[in-house]
């Protein structure tokens, strides 16, 4: 009776072992994040951005965090030019939105800065890819910034469109 007890202990304890195991390692690929900005015309010369962690949504309303340190760039300046934002281990599925705060927006108006607000301190991308096991994909976030996404109210409300390359 005892060694018949110790013979299901111990194999609860090697299927919980191996279930902690499948848990802990599962499956990643990776996902490479860039930025860009179509050409501008008005009175809209700069538009610096400060952004800080992506966060990506996943099906069933899961989400993982893509860190990014804090990162300033000149979003007009990246006319036809990439900003890698960096490379990035995420769990394997399939994502349906990103999402990045945004700190701080700074607007070159007719030559003077304005303080744009972003509304909620984050902008939204719709975007379907997916992360494969081992594989990269890589997602560009095309954004569309000049007087057309600046209100009245100097909030920012850019148009941004996602580019994906399929896992490699």
């Amino acid at each position: 009776m005892k060694t018949s007890l110790v013979a299901a202990v111990l194999v609860v304890i090697v299927v919980a072992g191996a279930a902690a195991v499948l848990f802990l390692s599962s499956p990643t690929g990776s996902l490479v994040v860039g930025v860009k900005d179509a050409p501008s015309t008005g009175a809209v010369t700069h538009i610096y951005l400060t952004m800080t962690d992506l966060t990506l949504q996943g099906s069933g309303n899961s989400s993982t965090t893509y860190k990014v340190n804090a990162t300033t760039f000149d979003l007009l300046g990246l006319t036809n030019v990439t900003k890698w934002l960096g490379k990035s281990s995420v769990p394997v599925g399939d994502y349906t939105m990103v999402r990045f705060t945004v700190t701080s927006a700074i607007a070159t108006v007719s030559g003077a800065n304005v303080t744009l607000k972003v509304p909620s301190g984050e902008i939204k991308v719709p975007i379907h890819f997916t992360i494969a096991s081992g594989k990269t994909t890589t997602v560009v976030l095309d954004i569309t910034a000049d007087m057309t996404a600046i209100s009245a109210a100097n909030e920012l409300r850019p148009v941004v469109t996602g580019l994906v390359t399929p896992p490699r």
